[in-house]
């Protein structure tokens, strides 16, 4: 299909593109990255979790041992919600991101708790290590940043309150967990928008690479290379299973006299209009490419040979039947087609690429703007 050429989309003030739909492509684009970093982060992290308590068991006991116990396992578990999704085909990276920012709500709430309840053996000193989990999940979260803007801070806005209110802990120390907790919610705020920006940047770029390889300069068509990708693929699928298949290639007439008559302009400026007016009656499905100067091919996936010659002077009466309009000069122009179609299973992409060909010289024979199989 027609490819208009786009701008870049800009990347906002949260290192997210603007452009809603270049967005959800740069998602898609990552997301089996994103799956195995949220795989990895629940994994260790869950682990850990539970791992710690046996440290508990040496410093609590009674009811609040089993509370905290209690807390652990529903942190392990809510980690293992975001985990199972990553496995899931249909799951997107923002239904990851929301079950990785309950995960870690519900983990800052339990270390919140494990403070409450080791009020009375907390030892200040050093950085808190909860301080570190925060900035892990701003460095493992899926390119999602809203998620870890709510649960990190109001995460540590739990902590810290915990700390000040329900611990022995001097000022002084309560201030530095403080400072810390604001360093590593900066910090992982600052990664977020600024790798993510970069990453949304090298996509961008990447993506119009691969479009200007694979595109008409000129018109936003595919070109010739990626129309022969594209068709090998979808013959060879056709013959698999059985279902139609067919070709029309088509030529401008006398297009050399657009152009000695009213210049190259002129003569580019009908190559895109024609390749817009064709493009809006096609199917999503159809393949569409110019493959030469004033010649072009539509590859029409489960066309029969009638559907394939209806569609084609359809699109003969589109191109025909209106004038081009060029500087206030009226261009009439009218295209020749010719048509192939997959018969047997002893038929190749070369045999009907032929055999569309001979149509279309066919249809020149014979006068010009018509269609022949």
């Amino acid at each position: 299909m027609y490819q208009k050429p786009e701008q870049q989309p800009e990347v906002d003030g949260l290192g997210r593109l603007s452009d809603p739909q270049a967005e959800k492509d740069f998602q898609r684009a990552k997301l089996p990255h994103t799956r195995r970093r949220l795989r990895f982060v629940c994994a260790i992290t869950a682990l850990a979790y539970l791992g710690a308590a046996y440290a508990d068991s040496l410093e609590i006991s009674g009811p609040d041992l089993n509370l905290l116990l209690a807390a652990r396992c529903l942190t392990a578990l809510a980690g293992l919600v975001p985990f199972i999704l990553t496995f899931r085909e249909k799951t997107g990276s923002g239904d990851m991101g929301m079950a990785a920012g309950v995960y870690m709500a519900i983990l800052m709430a339990t270390e919140s708790l494990e403070l409450y309840l080791k009020a009375d053996v907390f030892i200040m000193g050093g950085t808190p290590i909860t301080a570190f989990i925060v900035l892990t999940f701003y460095l493992f979260q899926p390119p999602q940043i809203w998620q870890s803007i709510i649960s990190g801070g109001l995460g540590s806005v739990a902590y810290l309150a915990t700390l000040a209110l329900f611990t022995d802990a001097p000022p002084g120390y309560v201030a530095n967990s403080f400072l810390v907790f604001a360093l590593a919610n900066g910090f992982g705020l600052y990664f977020c928008i600024r790798f993510g920006a970069a990453q949304r940047r090298e996509h961008v770029a990447l993506t119009e690479l691969k479009r200007k390889a694979e595109t008409d300069a000129l018109t936003g068509l595919l070109n010739r290379r990626r129309v022969t990708e594209l068709c090998e693929r979808e013959f060879e699928a056709a013959k698999r299973y059985g279902h139609p298949c067919s070709l029309l290639l088509m030529d401008i007439d006398h297009f050399k006299d657009v152009n000695d008559s009213s210049g190259h302009a002129a003569g580019d400026a009908v190559l895109v209009a024609l390749s817009e007016r064709i493009s809006r009656i096609l199917r999503v499905v159809d393949i569409f490419g110019r493959i030469g100067g004033e010649e072009f091919a539509i590859l029409m996936p489960h066309a029969t040979r009638e559907q394939a010659l209806s569609a084609a002077e359809r699109i003969r009466k589109t191109v025909g039947d209106l004038p081009f309009e060029f500087d206030g000069v009226s261009l009439n122009v009218t295209i020749s087609i010719g048509v192939s179609s997959l018969i047997s299973e002893a038929d190749t992409m070369d045999l009907l690429y032929r055999q569309a060909d001979d149509a279309l010289y066919a249809a020149k024979r014979c006068g010009r703007n018509g269609v022949h199989f």
